[in-house]
């Protein structure tokens, strides 16, 4: 049901700022990129990827949510709902690009996460 992290998630004042500080200082590559001011993600050889998200148009305004995990699903309304059942408050989902779907959600620590599921490839990493 889980099947690992997908992405983390930066908010930043100038979004392609970062993301050519990534590519120039730590070799990584755009490898999608939407909206405007635009929402970025980048990776580096291997899987992982980072958003850069513009912080004015950011899942949150509230200073606590500037950074998030996001845990990549198959089942999104199954994740939801097992989610749910351990006692976990998750917010209402949302729609996404790709034809997706996120909600966000806090751990016992208090960190930010949230599930996402694209049904279509929009990049790819190899």
């Amino acid at each position: 049901m889980f099947k690992g992290i997908e992405h983390f998630g930066l908010m930043a004042k100038d979004p392609e700022k970062l993301a050519r500080w990534y590519e120039e200082v730590l070799g990584f590559r755009t490898v999608f990129k939407i909206g405007n001011p635009p929402q970025i993600f980048i990776a580096g050889r291997e899987k992982g990827m980072i958003e850069i998200i513009p912080w004015e148009k950011g899942v949150s305004e509230d200073k606590d949510k500037k950074a998030h995990i996001a845990i990549k699903v198959e089942d999104f309304e199954a994740a939801v709902n097992r989610l749910r059942e351990a006692g976990v408050a998750v917010e209402e989902p949302r729609n996404i690009f790709a034809n997706g779907k996120a909600a966000f959600f806090r751990d016992i620590e208090n960190n930010v996460l949230h599930l996402v599921y694209r049904p279509e490839a929009v990049w790819s990493l190899d």
